[in-house]
Protein backbone atom coordinates (compact mmCIF):
# COMPACT_ATOMS: atom_id res chain seq x y z
CA UNK A 1 0.00 0.00 0.00
CA UNK A 2 1.32 3.43 -0.98
CA UNK A 3 -0.81 6.14 0.55
CA UNK A 4 1.08 8.87 0.12
CA UNK A 5 1.27 8.70 -3.73
CA UNK A 6 -2.36 8.99 -3.96
CA UNK A 7 -3.42 12.31 -5.83
CA UNK A 8 -6.47 14.65 -6.07
CA UNK A 9 -6.43 13.77 -9.40
CA UNK A 10 -7.44 10.52 -8.45
CA UNK A 11 -9.65 11.30 -5.58
CA UNK A 12 -11.44 13.07 -8.39
CA UNK A 13 -11.49 10.55 -10.80
CA UNK A 14 -12.70 8.32 -7.67
CA UNK A 15 -15.79 10.35 -6.77
CA UNK A 16 -16.70 11.18 -10.51
CA UNK A 17 -17.09 7.22 -11.34
CA UNK A 18 -18.78 6.47 -7.69
CA UNK A 19 -21.16 9.21 -8.84
CA UNK A 20 -22.03 8.27 -12.25
CA UNK A 21 -21.17 4.77 -11.99
CA UNK A 22 -19.54 4.94 -15.67
CA UNK A 23 -16.17 5.41 -16.69
CA UNK A 24 -17.42 7.66 -19.79
CA UNK A 25 -19.29 9.58 -17.90
CA UNK A 26 -17.01 10.30 -14.67
CA UNK A 27 -15.09 10.97 -18.00
CA UNK A 28 -17.47 12.88 -19.28
CA UNK A 29 -18.24 15.17 -16.11
CA UNK A 30 -14.49 16.03 -15.94
CA UNK A 31 -13.73 16.44 -19.55
CA UNK A 32 -11.34 14.16 -19.35
CA UNK A 33 -11.30 11.00 -21.66
CA UNK A 34 -11.90 7.41 -20.68
CA UNK A 35 -8.89 6.58 -21.00
CA UNK A 36 -7.38 9.04 -18.30
CA UNK A 37 -9.75 7.76 -15.90
CA UNK A 38 -9.26 4.37 -16.08
CA UNK A 39 -5.61 4.86 -15.71
CA UNK A 40 -6.44 7.50 -12.54
CA UNK A 41 -8.52 4.97 -11.20
CA UNK A 42 -6.07 1.44 -11.76
CA UNK A 43 -3.73 3.90 -10.18
CA UNK A 44 -5.67 4.60 -7.07
CA UNK A 45 -6.72 0.90 -6.51
CA UNK A 46 -3.13 -0.46 -7.27
CA UNK A 47 -1.93 2.13 -4.80
CA UNK A 48 -4.48 0.55 -1.84
CA UNK A 49 -4.09 -2.94 -2.86
CA UNK A 50 -7.70 -3.48 -3.17
CA UNK A 51 -9.96 -2.76 -6.08
CA UNK A 52 -12.95 -0.22 -5.01
CA UNK A 53 -15.65 -1.32 -7.36
CA UNK A 54 -17.43 -4.27 -8.44
CA UNK A 55 -18.44 -4.56 -12.31
CA UNK A 56 -21.51 -5.25 -13.25
CA UNK A 57 -22.78 -5.26 -16.80
CA UNK A 58 -20.44 -2.35 -17.80
CA UNK A 59 -21.94 -0.71 -14.47
CA UNK A 60 -19.32 0.04 -11.50
CA UNK A 61 -20.54 -0.41 -8.08
CA UNK A 62 -18.44 0.66 -4.72
CA UNK A 63 -17.63 -2.37 -3.20
CA UNK A 64 -16.86 -2.56 0.90
CA UNK A 65 -13.80 -0.96 0.23
CA UNK A 66 -15.02 1.90 -1.76
CA UNK A 67 -17.87 2.71 0.30
CA UNK A 68 -15.04 2.81 3.53
CA UNK A 69 -13.03 5.59 1.13
CA UNK A 70 -16.04 7.81 -0.53
CA UNK A 71 -17.04 9.59 3.07
CA UNK A 72 -13.09 10.29 3.08
CA UNK A 73 -12.78 11.31 -0.48
CA UNK A 74 -15.69 13.87 -0.17
CA UNK A 75 -14.48 15.30 2.86
CA UNK A 76 -10.87 16.01 1.22
CA UNK A 77 -12.61 17.06 -2.18
CA UNK A 78 -14.59 19.55 -0.15
CA UNK A 79 -11.52 21.05 2.00
CA UNK A 80 -9.56 21.49 -0.90
CA UNK A 81 -12.36 23.61 -2.39
CA UNK A 82 -12.49 25.73 0.51
CA UNK A 83 -8.93 26.03 0.07
CA UNK A 84 -8.94 26.96 -3.42
CA UNK A 85 -12.00 29.91 -2.54
CA UNK A 86 -10.12 31.30 -0.41
CA UNK A 87 -6.91 31.81 -1.99
CA UNK A 88 -8.29 32.56 -5.19
CA UNK A 89 -10.47 35.87 -3.80
CA UNK A 90 -14.19 34.22 -3.69
CA UNK A 91 -15.97 34.45 -0.61
CA UNK A 92 -16.97 31.19 -0.61
CA UNK A 93 -15.57 28.20 -2.59
CA UNK A 94 -16.96 24.93 -4.12
CA UNK A 95 -20.29 23.89 -5.30
CA UNK A 96 -23.28 23.31 -3.97
CA UNK A 97 -25.25 19.31 -4.53
CA UNK A 98 -28.64 19.75 -3.33
CA UNK A 99 -31.66 17.47 -3.51
CA UNK A 100 -35.34 18.11 -2.66
CA UNK A 101 -38.38 15.46 -3.11
CA UNK A 102 -40.53 16.79 -5.68
CA UNK A 103 -43.70 18.72 -3.71
CA UNK A 104 -40.46 21.06 -1.83
CA UNK A 105 -38.69 20.91 -5.19
CA UNK A 106 -41.00 22.12 -7.16
CA UNK A 107 -42.59 24.70 -4.81
CA UNK A 108 -40.26 25.74 -2.51
CA UNK A 109 -36.93 24.98 -3.54
CA UNK A 110 -36.61 27.88 -6.45
CA UNK A 111 -37.56 30.97 -4.05
CA UNK A 112 -34.96 28.97 -1.55
CA UNK A 113 -32.35 29.42 -3.83
CA UNK A 114 -33.46 31.98 -5.86
CA UNK A 115 -33.46 34.29 -1.99
CA UNK A 116 -29.71 32.37 -1.48
CA UNK A 117 -28.21 33.39 -4.97
CA UNK A 118 -29.32 36.97 -4.20
CA UNK A 119 -27.41 37.13 -1.36
CA UNK A 120 -24.29 35.05 -2.04
CA UNK A 121 -22.38 35.20 -5.29
CA UNK A 122 -21.40 31.24 -6.04
CA UNK A 123 -21.15 28.97 -8.78
CA UNK A 124 -24.42 27.42 -10.14
CA UNK A 125 -25.86 24.86 -8.24
CA UNK A 126 -26.66 21.11 -8.57
CA UNK A 127 -29.94 20.08 -8.69
CA UNK A 128 -31.97 17.10 -8.07
CA UNK A 129 -35.38 16.38 -7.64
CA UNK A 130 -36.62 12.99 -6.74
CA UNK A 131 -38.57 10.76 -4.27
CA UNK A 132 -37.80 10.81 -0.63
CA UNK A 133 -35.97 7.45 -0.80
CA UNK A 134 -34.07 7.95 -3.46
CA UNK A 135 -32.59 11.12 -1.91
CA UNK A 136 -31.58 9.39 1.24
CA UNK A 137 -29.70 7.09 -1.18
CA UNK A 138 -27.95 9.64 -2.28
CA UNK A 139 -27.34 11.70 0.89
CA UNK A 140 -25.55 8.13 2.47
CA UNK A 141 -23.41 7.72 -0.83
CA UNK A 142 -22.18 11.68 -0.63
CA UNK A 143 -23.38 12.43 -3.87
CA UNK A 144 -25.48 15.10 -1.97
CA UNK A 145 -24.63 17.66 0.12
CA UNK A 146 -28.00 17.81 1.63
CA UNK A 147 -31.41 17.12 0.42
CA UNK A 148 -34.88 18.77 1.62
CA UNK A 149 -37.54 15.63 2.09
CA UNK A 150 -41.28 15.16 3.03
CA UNK A 151 -40.84 11.84 4.42
CA UNK A 152 -39.03 9.14 6.71
CA UNK A 153 -35.84 8.28 6.08
CA UNK A 154 -36.30 4.53 5.53
CA UNK A 155 -33.93 3.26 8.03
CA UNK A 156 -31.10 5.57 6.41
CA UNK A 157 -28.64 6.85 9.07
CA UNK A 158 -28.91 10.62 8.63
CA UNK A 159 -29.16 13.49 10.60
CA UNK A 160 -32.32 15.24 9.72
CA UNK A 161 -34.12 18.49 10.89
CA UNK A 162 -37.17 19.75 10.72
CA UNK A 163 -37.80 23.30 8.83
CA UNK A 164 -40.74 24.13 7.56
CA UNK A 165 -44.89 22.78 8.00
CA UNK A 166 -46.92 21.60 5.38
CA UNK A 167 -50.33 20.38 5.19
CA UNK A 168 -52.13 17.39 3.53
CA UNK A 169 -55.78 17.36 1.49
CA UNK A 170 -57.94 15.44 -0.35
CA UNK A 171 -58.91 16.50 -3.34
CA UNK A 172 -61.52 15.45 -5.70
CA UNK A 173 -63.43 16.53 -9.04
CA UNK A 174 -65.59 19.45 -8.53
CA UNK A 175 -69.07 18.97 -7.86
CA UNK A 176 -67.71 15.79 -6.42
CA UNK A 177 -70.60 14.31 -3.50
CA UNK A 178 -67.63 14.79 -0.25
CA UNK A 179 -66.76 17.96 -1.63
CA UNK A 180 -69.82 19.37 0.11
CA UNK A 181 -68.16 21.85 2.80
CA UNK A 182 -68.90 19.74 5.39
CA UNK A 183 -66.39 18.00 7.75
CA UNK A 184 -66.37 14.45 6.55
CA UNK A 185 -65.10 11.43 9.26
CA UNK A 186 -62.32 9.37 7.27
CA UNK A 187 -64.67 6.37 7.42
CA UNK A 188 -67.12 8.07 5.37
CA UNK A 189 -64.24 7.98 2.31
CA UNK A 190 -64.29 4.45 2.13
CA UNK A 191 -64.72 2.31 -0.52
CA UNK A 192 -63.10 5.53 -2.87
CA UNK A 193 -60.73 4.69 -5.60
CA UNK A 194 -57.01 6.86 -5.28
CA UNK A 195 -54.96 8.92 -7.15
CA UNK A 196 -51.64 8.80 -5.91
CA UNK A 197 -47.91 9.09 -5.82
CA UNK A 198 -45.41 6.21 -6.17
CA UNK A 199 -44.93 4.12 -3.04
CA UNK A 200 -41.51 5.32 -2.15
CA UNK A 201 -42.61 9.05 -1.86
CA UNK A 202 -43.04 11.05 1.59
CA UNK A 203 -46.89 11.88 0.01
CA UNK A 204 -47.51 8.47 -0.27
CA UNK A 205 -46.17 7.20 2.89
CA UNK A 206 -48.14 9.98 4.55
CA UNK A 207 -51.17 8.24 3.22
CA UNK A 208 -50.22 4.44 3.93
CA UNK A 209 -49.60 6.12 7.66
CA UNK A 210 -52.28 8.52 8.57
CA UNK A 211 -55.53 7.46 5.84
CA UNK A 212 -55.40 3.77 5.05
CA UNK A 213 -55.91 2.11 8.05
CA UNK A 214 -59.57 4.44 8.75
CA UNK A 215 -60.11 3.76 4.63
CA UNK A 216 -62.00 0.84 4.61
CA UNK A 217 -62.46 -0.96 1.09
CA UNK A 218 -60.25 1.77 -0.86
CA UNK A 219 -58.50 0.94 -4.19
CA UNK A 220 -56.21 2.24 -5.99
CA UNK A 221 -56.90 3.38 -8.91
CA UNK A 222 -53.95 5.34 -10.55
CA UNK A 223 -50.38 5.90 -9.07
CA UNK A 224 -48.36 8.88 -10.77
CA UNK A 225 -44.98 9.87 -9.73
CA UNK A 226 -45.51 13.76 -10.79
CA UNK A 227 -48.22 15.93 -8.65
CA UNK A 228 -49.75 17.66 -11.77
CA UNK A 229 -50.79 14.46 -13.36
CA UNK A 230 -52.35 13.15 -9.96
CA UNK A 231 -54.10 16.37 -10.07
CA UNK A 232 -55.05 16.44 -13.30
CA UNK A 233 -57.03 12.92 -13.11
CA UNK A 234 -58.66 14.15 -10.01
CA UNK A 235 -60.08 16.96 -11.97
CA UNK A 236 -60.98 14.35 -14.74
CA UNK A 237 -63.12 12.71 -12.08
CA UNK A 238 -60.27 9.34 -11.92
CA UNK A 239 -61.02 9.06 -8.48
CA UNK A 240 -59.70 11.21 -5.10
CA UNK A 241 -56.45 12.52 -4.21
CA UNK A 242 -54.18 13.19 -1.85
CA UNK A 243 -51.45 15.89 -1.71
CA UNK A 244 -49.77 18.91 -0.05
CA UNK A 245 -51.59 22.20 -0.31
CA UNK A 246 -48.52 23.61 -1.57
CA UNK A 247 -49.48 20.97 -4.63
CA UNK A 248 -52.80 21.45 -5.03
CA UNK A 249 -52.87 25.78 -4.90
CA UNK A 250 -53.35 26.95 -8.22
CA UNK A 251 -55.46 23.78 -9.09
CA UNK A 252 -58.21 24.78 -6.45
CA UNK A 253 -57.99 28.65 -7.28
CA UNK A 254 -58.51 27.82 -10.59
CA UNK A 255 -61.04 25.51 -9.52
CA UNK A 256 -59.94 22.86 -11.17
CA UNK A 257 -60.39 20.64 -8.35
CA UNK A 258 -61.99 20.87 -5.34
CA UNK A 259 -60.99 19.83 -1.63
CA UNK A 260 -62.77 17.24 0.29
CA UNK A 261 -63.20 19.14 4.29
CA UNK A 262 -62.13 16.21 7.32
CA UNK A 263 -62.64 16.04 10.65
CA UNK A 264 -59.55 16.44 11.61
CA UNK A 265 -56.35 18.09 9.61
CA UNK A 266 -52.94 15.89 8.40
CA UNK A 267 -49.63 18.29 8.72
CA UNK A 268 -46.55 17.09 8.53
CA UNK A 269 -42.97 17.97 8.69
CA UNK A 270 -41.04 19.23 5.68
CA UNK A 271 -37.04 17.99 6.77
CA UNK A 272 -33.40 19.08 6.03
CA UNK A 273 -31.32 15.93 5.79
CA UNK A 274 -27.03 15.75 5.66
CA UNK A 275 -24.83 12.74 5.89
CA UNK A 276 -23.93 12.63 9.34
CA UNK A 277 -20.53 13.96 10.55
CA UNK A 278 -20.28 15.29 7.02
CA UNK A 279 -17.53 17.94 6.25
CA UNK A 280 -19.40 21.32 6.09
CA UNK A 281 -17.41 23.93 3.81
CA UNK A 282 -17.96 27.73 4.74
CA UNK A 283 -20.84 27.58 1.28
CA UNK A 284 -22.53 24.84 2.70
CA UNK A 285 -22.71 26.01 6.35
CA UNK A 286 -24.01 29.00 4.61
CA UNK A 287 -26.63 28.05 2.81
CA UNK A 288 -27.96 25.66 5.64
CA UNK A 289 -27.96 28.88 8.13
CA UNK A 290 -30.33 30.70 5.31
CA UNK A 291 -32.46 27.74 5.05
CA UNK A 292 -32.96 27.55 8.64
CA UNK A 293 -33.94 31.34 8.74
CA UNK A 294 -35.68 31.13 6.05
CA UNK A 295 -39.63 30.90 5.82
CA UNK A 296 -42.19 29.73 2.78
CA UNK A 297 -44.36 32.29 3.78
CA UNK A 298 -41.74 34.98 4.07
CA UNK A 299 -40.00 36.94 6.58
CA UNK A 300 -38.39 34.94 9.57
CA UNK A 301 -38.96 31.14 9.88
CA UNK A 302 -40.63 30.37 12.86
CA UNK A 303 -39.41 27.94 15.78
CA UNK A 304 -38.95 24.08 15.10
CA UNK A 305 -38.24 21.35 17.56
CA UNK A 306 -34.86 20.22 18.00
CA UNK A 307 -32.83 17.71 15.41
CA UNK A 308 -33.30 14.18 15.19
CA UNK A 309 -31.81 11.11 13.52
CA UNK A 310 -35.13 9.77 12.04
CA UNK A 311 -38.53 10.67 11.08
CA UNK A 312 -40.94 9.32 13.31
CA UNK A 313 -44.95 9.55 11.77
CA UNK A 314 -46.01 13.27 12.15
CA UNK A 315 -49.15 12.93 14.16
CA UNK A 316 -51.77 16.04 13.23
Amino acid sequence: MNVSAITVKQLRVFDAVARHGSLTRAALGLFVTKAAVSVALRELENQLGSPLFDRRNNRLILNACGAQLRPLADDVLQRLATIEGLFSGESVGGRLRIGASVTIGNHLLPRLLGGFLREVEMPRPEVIIANTAQLCRMIEGFDLDAAFVEGGTHGAALAVEPLWRDRLRVIAAPGHALADGRAHALAELGGGTWILREASSGTREQFMLRLEGALPGWTLGLEFNTNEAIVNAVAAGLGLGFLSELAIADALAAGRIAAVALAEEYGRSLDLVVAPGKYQSPLLARFLEFCRGWSPLGGAAAPRPARRDSVPPDLP
